[in-house]
């Protein structure tokens, strides 16, 4: 059957897994879903990976105002004209099919123009990707998403294969085009592995990396500070827009003062510049609203949005018996269910990881993501140094024993953490096991904590009802039965 406006990426590569249980935006294929890449949320992300990712969107556009400020033409339009439309990712705004319509010489130039006559560029006060939406005209998120996926295209490519050999998705070798090489300082293009559709490629990005809007934004600056500060200018002053309400209190209506004072982009620079203590309290209130976008956001953009609910994913394990046949298909299973329930604190899941030269694998590994919860507490409280948080699966039918957790143990070190998660599908003698994960802690510095199928069934009611808090008070009594 023909794909239809409601096929998503998972429906037309078969995976059977929903948005919750996986670690990108499942995009729908024939058209945009309205979200965004926002390089300051991943400028100042928990993510090791994202913050990188960010930090090469800040170090591309340090180069592109420097050669501004030096009136290096030709360097300026050589790093504006490389940059396209990334379709690939079906993030944006198109209504339709996305359109492929490119930046080309023109927008190039355009943005050249509009970056050169700006007194933000020119006096060298941007601070972020962020001050361009805010105080250049013609800049909106959409473009802001586009140069920055552009700019972080290299580690996009490398995140879809990864995705790709994850979930067992089908890729062909492609041209991937041209893409910035923070290494090299320049742009460069490669063959990589690619899922494709309707003849063209896929580009997935992260959930962690996307917002409904861009967290710096002028409307909220304007709206909220801007507004706000000549309000009381007026009230103090006694102005004529000033009404008194019944209870005395003076207030001007908010449409009084848009009327007045209609600002631009270079307005908001100049006011900005005059006031900076508004944009210091403004900028400050700004980590809060980056916090990660929710599956239910992502859901609401959809075109045709879908039920979400973490509880019927509870019966998913039962249907699988345990026994060495049916092992990759409960690894492939855990991983969403583990994305599910742990999201955002555990990111970017990548399956059978080679380590120590390739001479060891990991099952899954987890970037640790977290900036409140459980998984940031393991590191900020209990000290257990845990970049990633290492996972291994074993679909036995019978008890892991001692070379089960020595194996995982194997696996730690001053590189990957000494933190992992042994899943497994039963445990017949608990206190057994609590004795033997307290053996690794007493004989090492790592922590290892054994779920079972239950504990995944349970976490993920307490995720439906509880959300984040129920999941890590769970993780919780779990940790604490081990140090105790």
């Amino acid at each position: 059957m023909p794909p239809s406006k409601k096929t998503r990426f998972s429906d037309y590569f078969a995976l059977g897994k929903t948005q919750v249980q996986l670690d990108f935006v499942d995009i729908p294929m024939e058209t945009d879903i309205p979200l965004f890449v926002d390089p300051y949320a991943m400028h100042i992300s928990s993510q090791d990976w994202l913050r990188e990712c960010g930090n090469a969107v800040v170090e591309y556009f340090q180069i592109l105002i420097d050669s501004i400020k030096r009136d290096r033409d030709k360097v300026v339009l050589q790093l504006l004209d490389n940059f396209h439309e990334p379709n690939e990712t079906h993030l944006g705004m198109s209504s339709g099919r996305p359109s492929g319509r490119g930046w080309g010489p023109t927008q190039a130039k355009q943005l050249h123009e509009a970056l050169k006559n700006s007194a933000a560029v020119r006096t060298g006060n941007l601070q972020d990707l962020g001050d361009f939406e805010m105080f250049i005209p013609g800049i909106g998120p959409d473009k802001i998403s586009d140069l920055a996926t552009n700019i972080i295209k290299g580690d996009l490519l490398q995140y879809t294969e990864e995705q790709c050999r994850l979930l067992g998705i089908p890729t062909e070798q492609v041209n991937a085009g041209r893409y910035w090489d923070s290494s090299q300082r320049n742009f460069i293009s490669r063959y990589t592995d690619l899922p494709l559709y309707a003849g063209g490629p896929i580009m997935l990005v992260p959930k962690l990396a996307v917002r409904v809007r861009l967290v710096p934004d002028s409307d909220q600056f304007y709206s909220r500070f801007v507004l706000d500060y000549l309000e009381a200018e007026l009230i103090d002053a006694n102005d004529s827009l000033v009404t008194v309400l019944k209870n005395g209190k003076k207030k001007v209506l908010r449409s009084d003062l848009k009327e007045r004072f209609q600002y631009t982009r270079e307005d908001l620079y100049k006011f900005s510049r005059q006031h900076p203590e508004i944009l210091k309290r403004y900028k400050e209130t700004l980590p809060n609203k980056a916090r990660p976008i929710s599956d239910l956001d992502i859901e609401w953009q959809q075109p045709f949005p879908r039920d979400l609910d973490v509880g019927d994913l509870i019966p998913r394990l039962d249907n699988i018996p345990p026994g060495k046949a049916n092992a990759d298909r409960y690894h492939s299973e855990i991983v969403g269910l583990l994305s599910a329930i742990f999201y955002p604190s555990l990111a970017n899941p990548r399956k059978e990881q080679p380590v120590d030269d390739g001479r060891k694998r990991i099952d899954i590994t987890y970037d640790n993501a977290a900036d409140s919860g459980f998984f940031s507490q393991i590191v900020n409280q209990h000290r257990i140094f845990a970049p990633y948080i290492l996972v291994e699966c074993k679909n036995y039918a019978e008890d892991p024993e001692n070379p089960e957790l020595d194996q995982l143990q194997g696996r730690f070190s001053r590189k990957r953490g000494r933190f992992g998660l042994l899943i497994c599908r039963s445990v017949d003698k608990p206190e057994l096991m609590i004795k033997r994960c307290k053996d690794v802690v007493n004989n090492s510095d790592g922590v290892i904590i054994v779920l079972e199928d239950n504990d995944i069934k349970e976490m993920l009611s307490l995720r439906k009802i509880k959300g984040d808090d129920g999941v890590s008070d769970y993780m919780r009594e779990k940790l604490r039965q081990i140090l105790m």
